[in-house]
């Protein structure tokens, strides 16, 4: 056997990262391979429990709690893909009547 399936590797730091727009509104979350953009570093928490009821001020996770943060979605060409008339079935796997909706920002 080799040598080397008995070294100790040293421990796997693990970031976790929110990704925003210009506009501190959340995009997409990371924990590896990051990509380019924007972001502010978060806990294992909230990334594994994740509340896009926020916004980035000032480089700071602002959480909005009193009023809810709404999100219009309009029809889009891209986007999530949903059940044809029903904007809230979202489509994981292979279906053949969908559409896409976006948010309307």
């Amino acid at each position: 056997m080799s040598d080397e399936l008995y070294k100790i590797f040293e421990p796997v730091k693990v970031e976790y990262r929110l990704y925003y727009d210009k506009d501190g509104n959340p995009l997409t979350m990371s924990s590896h391979n990051h990509p380019n953009g924007d972001y502010v570093v978060i806990t294992k928490e909230q990334y594994e429990r994740p509340n896009y009821n926020c916004r980035v001020v000032n480089g700071k996770l602002q959480f909005d709690i009193e009023n809810q943060i709404r999100v219009q979605l309009k029809k889009s060409t891209s986007g999530v893909p949903v059940v044809k008339g029903y904007a809230n079935l979202v489509v994981e796997d292979d279906y053949n009547d969908i559409e896409y909706y976006d948010r309307n920002c």
